[in-house]
């Protein structure tokens, strides 16, 4: 978008609160007699305008369209329909805004007098004739049981479009292809009036007028689009404003902003678009006037750019994201932060959602080093790298695993370097990395302490992961949603499960692969025949002495600590809904989900308490089960050998192995009996464990010592014998 179109979209924000609503009527209804032309050639010069006569075009009750059941006029099969109504204005001044609520199927144009109020995304940035078609194949809602969309018209709007008199509202309607099998256009345009004179009729039961008072214990985000739809994948550029004082209440009539500039907005999600829920959830990009990305800190909140605003809809709890990233931040790792905050959207009410910072490579984040085009070699081309097992778009996809899960593949994707800047250099480096790691899993030496595939995953944040998936019963751990990361081997470098994301489906919230059970496993539930496997890594582990026992131990400790307990999960529960307490009120009069099965739910409340408790009873049951379960002993193990030779005696040479408490500069040396230094290295050991083949052809035959040192200090020391 020029900047130009940027400045102007960010100084046309204005106070949609300049006139006070005394309430709102609907002038037309969709079942209400519209004149209509099926077109087949050019519509008519002027047919927007109310001084045209339309009195040789055919006139029904709408809707109007084919194919669904829906229209209460049926036309033929077509490209575009047009209709037109008129209405009475007794007096334009009484009339602060207009709401027109369309369901429609699949994209249209609406004026009132000819000047253009509402445009649906299938028609956006084009030269719309009659027979263009909708490049958005959308379905109509009401005859499913859904609402039409609402398209504010606000008052600046108004006072071009409509006249004190006889108006006209014309719109017209178009099909992807004149082949498509459906075609709908049901509209209902009504007005907020500031008096209290009755004009038209009451609104329907569905209408949501627009938001003029809202005082809020949460965060306030307000949004405007401009008069722009919202697209998935295609940002549009709005501007956002978001209320956030230290003292609350907040309110939509306060002017002291914690942001208050523009955005690249989009929707966000899968299941809330392929099922068209009525609540969305969004991807919010910070810019500047000058369309470049910004960072910004948001409701206490480090500073960024890229954020998520996710509507919960199908979790009638509206917290169980952000109780497990509370708990994955109380285990010690770095979880997204969120924050609570009610979200007016063009005006109108858009529900309770929660702000989540995406995740990210920086300081306050995922912690890594940051990988330039400059870092092709040595230590600096071995980190950090973010990676994920997920779904992913075509330009995300990286690579395959070489190792299948149930016959079906494994994919990573990139995520940092994003795919469009990882250079083919350190796109084969962590690839290899972790086919590396994969293979050595996969070998017969997997968990020797020396080769094994200790050398590159970190274990702590395995056991984590693991802990906290099983804890919620994620049905999609493991292998959606699935990050990873890796920093330079100077820091470490292994490895690392996390950062955790997406947990809507947790807790019991899925009526599928034993989500609903607080028994079992969730690595062992996923179906054979699901395209999306988790990768054989949880297999191995959770057969491994090692890993078991680290994950008993990390249990009984958070259990200690009073975490993961039935005390400690409930009370956070108990603080995030009465944090919530009044804004999920205004959420279900807005979004009445309530009693109302939503994909996937195991378990449908027909009150907020129900769910809640719902949500309760799950966790005390799953704690209880994973406590009686889990396997591994949690007990001191005694310390490893820390450097031994093998074979020992040795002929023509012998395979060091040391086990580091860190990685650094590791010294060696050999001596004689005598205490001769014979043979004498140094190197940087970047993994906690080391490997090192001696060749001994020339040694002479006797006893010697091998002493190892890290970073200069004595670390142990080992005889070997020349047979």
């Amino acid at each position: 978008m020029r900047i130009n179109s940027i400045l102007s979209i960010f100084l046309l924000v204005q106070s949609a609160y300049s006139q006070t609503i005394n309430h709102w009527e609907t002038a037309i209804f969709a079942s209400d007699t519209w004149r209509y032309r099926v077109n087949q050639t050019t519509t008519p010069t002027g047919w927007t305008l109310h001084s045209y006569d339309d009195s040789q075009w055919p006139q029904g009750p709408g809707g109007f369209g084919y194919g669904d059941n829906d229209d209460a006029t049926v036309v033929p099969s077509c490209i575009s329909v047009s209709i037109r109504t008129t209405f009475i204005v007794s007096d334009v001044d009484e009339i602060a805004m207009a709401v027109l609520s369309v369901d429609y199927d699949d994209a249209f144009i609406a004026w009132i007098n000819g000047v253009e109020v509402a445009r649906s995304a299938g028609l956006q940035g084009v030269n719309v004739n009659w027979d263009t078609p909708s490049s958005e194949n959308r379905e109509a809602m009401m005859y499913t049981g859904g609402n039409p969309t609402d398209f504010l018209i606000k008052k600046d709007v108004l006072s071009n479009a409509l006249r004190s008199g006889l108006n006209v509202l014309a719109i017209e309607v178009h099909n992807t292809g004149i082949n498509s099998s459906d075609l709908s256009i049901i509209p209902f345009l009504s007005f907020g009036i500031t008096v209290n004179n009755t004009y038209y009729r009451p609104t329907p039961e569905w209408f949501n007028p627009p938001v003029t008072s809202l005082s809020s214990n949460l965060p306030i985000v307000i949004i405007d689009t401009q008069g722009q739809a919202i697209q998935s994948d295609n940002e549009i550029v709005a501007t956002m404003k978001v209320v956030d004082k230290q003292s609350p209440p907040n309110s939509i009539a306060d002017n002291d902003f914690t942001y208050n500039g523009t955005i690249h907005l989009e929707y966000r999600g899968q299941s809330s678009l392929w099922n068209d829920w009525p609540k969305k959830s969004y991807n919010v990009e910070l810019i500047n006037v000058l369309g470049e990305n910004i960072d910004s800190a948001l409701m206490g909140m480090p500073p960024g750019n890229d954020w998520a605003l996710y509507g919960p809809y199908n979790d009638k709890s509206l917290i169980r994201n952000a109780l497990a990233y509370e708990i994955g931040r109380r285990m010690g790792r770095y979880a997204p932060r969120t924050a609570f905050c009610e979200l007016i959207l063009n005006e109108q009410y858009a529900g309770l959602y929660l702000l989540i910072e995406k995740v990210r490579r920086d300081k306050n984040r995922v912690n890594i080093a940051k990988l330039t085009q400059n870092d092709i070699s040595g230590d600096d081309l071995t980190g950090g790298y973010i990676v994920k097992i997920d779904k992913g778009d075509f330009d995300e996809f990286g690579w395959a695993s070489p190792y299948t899960h149930n016959g079906k593949p494994i994919n990573f994707l990139w995520h940092y370097p994003k795919p469009e800047n990882i250079l083919p250099v350190q796109k084969n480096y962590i690839r290899n990395y972790i086919t590396t790691f994969e293979n050595t899993l996969n070998s017969s030496y997997w968990n020797d302490p020396f080769l094994g595939y200790y050398r590159y995953v970190n274990m702590a944040s395995a056991v984590d992961y693991f802990l906290v998936n099983e804890l919620s019963k994620n049905i999609d751990a493991y292998r959606i949603s699935t990050f990873l990361y890796k920093d330079k081997d100077s820091k470490g470098g292994k490895l690392t499960l996390g950062p955790m994301w997406d947990y809507d489906l947790t807790f019991g919230n899925a009526n599928y692969y034993s989500g609903d059970s607080p028994q079992g496993w969730v690595y062992k539930s996923i179906s054979a025949d699901d395209y999306y496997q988790p990768p054989f890594w949880w297999d191995k582990f959770t057969t491994d002495d090692k890993f078991n026992n680290m994950a008993r131990c990390r249990w009984e400790e958070l259990k200690s600590s009073g975490l993961l307990t039935r005390t400690g999960v409930h009370a956070i529960i108990d603080s995030m809904t009465t944090l919530i307490q009044d804004a999920r009120i205004r959420n279900y009069n807005t979004f009445n989900s309530l009693g109302v099965w939503v994909w996937p739910n195991a378990f449908v409340g027909s009150t907020y308490e129900q769910e809640v408790n719902y949500l309760k009873n799950f966790v005390s049951s799953r704690l209880l089960w994973l406590d009686a379960n889990l396997p591994g002993v949690c007990k001191d193990e005694p310390n490893p050998i820390m450097i031994s030779a093998i074979p020992n005696p040795f002929n023509e040479y012998f395979d060091l192995r040391v086990i580091l408490p860190e990685a650094g500069q590791i010294t060696l040396k050999l001596t004689s009996i005598s205490g001769s230094v014979v043979w004498q290295m140094s190197e940087n050991a970047t993994l906690t464990s080391f490997v090192y083949r001696y060749q001994a052809q020339d040694l002479q035959k006797g006893i010697y010592i091998l002493t190892a040192y890290l970073n200069g200090k004595y670390l142990g020391a080992v005889k070997v014998i020349k047979g």
